[in-house]
């Protein structure tokens, strides 16, 4: 019997898997024990759209970790900062020496991010001495918190979320390693030895990798979906809106905030090292701007991928239905199957309670568009691999599709998009799909789902339906049109 397969290939690479496979997953555990024991459940095949914030890691409610990592992290910056005090010339003994803590490449094994890093390239070597030289100029007006750095990140050129994260996590390295150690212990999760940049580590191995790699967890309580540190506006906002810290703002730095734009930064930065008052009041800010670390309970963005719901679902289809018989599928059957996901999806939303996962923990305020395509994809691949189907993304969105189709042969290819009625883009998306009808891989069929959390217009319903009509008489394919009741339910109960 032929497997279900949720893989694409990338150009040039061999194949991806491209459904999310969880640390719970790969390990046969529960989402909600890995959440309970203080880890975020990290997909092990691509990477999570979530990164480590420096702000974050002395108030994480795991004590043992808050104290490793803050030590550790004020540790390597202090000394650098001892370094380039002494420095009296750039290339110098010991310019030389903080050149060498300053370099913090790709943090590896955690998933979380994007990939970058401050190595391996001419602009991570230009990004590094221009932070390692205005932080001698911070140095020079007085300036010895350790957390300046975050200060000269923010305004630096090419320095992003992701690569505030990797240094952040590559400094705090034993600190993540002793915590995946300790919660594997308590999960049951085997582990082996590892030497990672000269230390030794007892690591789950990562049964979905090509070669012998382990997997670092990361509290889940020390991370956001951008760092303060890399956002200008954020900072920006909380010294506008919040009074305690305006007021504690300084006619001297009003400047600041009155440029706000990339262009701007060179003027910003020339004015905080040259007045100490200014740095120290703007690093203030941006501490007292950090806010709240990324709710991965309640997953807003949808970058958790529903592991629990999609072994549940698997469960019950085990159970209720009968596996295909394996063979061969037509195009027109390969349709009946889709329309048949898609009935169980909507039955799932309007009548079993799954409408709740599109919301945030206040039942009224829909999740991004991400978490609807990501709970459809988990209802899909239940399905699929019940019933020994193919499925595999139209469209990949980092770590899961925003598109998928569902085959078996070259020739029966059905497409399924997924949209909230919220898409200011809803009609214009729908338009844009015609246009899979012409090429030369045309779909036997497609689908536009679209779940109503609100605000479905009479005007966007007639110009969806317009757009359906107007093809449709003039001999042309359409998708068909799907629109699911995903408002919320006064019946319904917390999953």
């Amino acid at each position: 019997m032929q497997e279900c397969a949720t893989h694409f290939k990338r150009p040039g690479s061999m194949t991806v898997r491209t459904e999310p496979i969880t640390f719970s997953m790969a390990f046969n555990l529960k989402a909600s024990s890995v959440l309970r024991a203080g880890a975020i459940d990290v997909a092990l095949n691509c990477d999570t759209n979530l990164f480590v914030d420096p702000c974050l890691l002395a108030d994480s409610k795991n004590k043992e970790f808050a104290r490793c990592a803050r030590s550790t992290y004020e540790k390597r910056f202090s000394t650098i900062v001892d370094l380039l005090s002494e420095s009296q010339a750039e290339g110098d003994f010991a310019w030389r020496n903080a050149e060498r803590l300053f370099v913090f490449p790709e943090a590896p094994f955690t998933h979380l991010g994007y990939s970058g890093g401050l190595h391996g390239s001419g602009s991570g070597a230009k990004i590094r001495a221009s932070l390692m030289r205005n932080s001698r100029e911070a140095i020079r007006i007085g300036i010895r918190d350790p957390d300046l750095f975050l200060v000269l990140a923010l305004l630096e050129e090419g320095v992003g979320a992701d690569r505030i994260s990797d240094m952040a996590t590559r400094i705090i390295q034993p600190c993540f390693g002793r915590f995946t150690s300790k919660i594997a212990d308590e999960l049951g999760v085997p582990c082996k030895a590892y030497r990672i940049d000269g230390d030794d580590y007892h690591l789950p191995k990562n049964p979905l990798a090509r070669s012998d790699e382990p997997v670092i967890l990361v509290p889940n309580d020390i991370v956001r979906d951008l760092p303060t540190a890399s956002d200008w506006d954020s900072v920006a906002s909380a010294a506008r809106e919040t009074e305690e810290i305006r007021a504690r703002v300084s006619a001297q730095i009003g400047e600041i905030w009155a440029v706000r734009t990339r262009k701007d930064k060179d003027q910003i930065r020339r004015t905080l090292l040259s007045n100490r008052q200014a740095f120290e009041e703007f690093l203030a800010l941006l501490l007292q701007s950090a806010g709240e670390p990324y709710d991965v309970r309640e997953d807003h963005l949808g970058e958790i991928y529903p592991a629990d719901l999609r072994r549940e679902l698997l469960q019950q289809m085990s159970r209720d239905s009968a596996n295909l018989s394996g063979r061969q599928l037509n195009s027109a059957e390969v349709a009946t199957v889709v329309q048949q996901i898609i009935y169980y999806f909507r039955s799932m939303i309007e009548s079993n309670g799954i409408w709740e996962l599109l919301y945030d923990d206040d039942r009224v305020t829909p999740k991004r568009e991400k978490a609807a395509q990501r709970l459809f994809f988990a209802v899909a691949a239940a399905y699929c691999e019940a019933n020994k189907l193919d499925l595999s993304p139209e469209a990949d969105a980092g770590c899961g599709p925003v598109d998928f189709k569902v085959s078996q042969g070259s020739l029966s290819k059905v497409i399924v998009e997924i949209k909230k009625s919220t898409n200011p883009k809803l009609v214009d998306a729908y338009e844009s799909q015609l246009g899979a009808y012409i090429g030369a891989e045309r779909p036997y069929a497609s689908h536009y789902v679209v779940l109503d959390v609100g605000r479905l217009t009479p005007f966007k319903r007639a110009g969806l339906n317009q757009l359906r009509n107007s093809a449709l008489q003039r001999g042309a394919q359409a998708p068909s049109l799907w629109v699911i009741d995903a408002m919320p339910k006064q019946s319904a109960s917390h999953r």
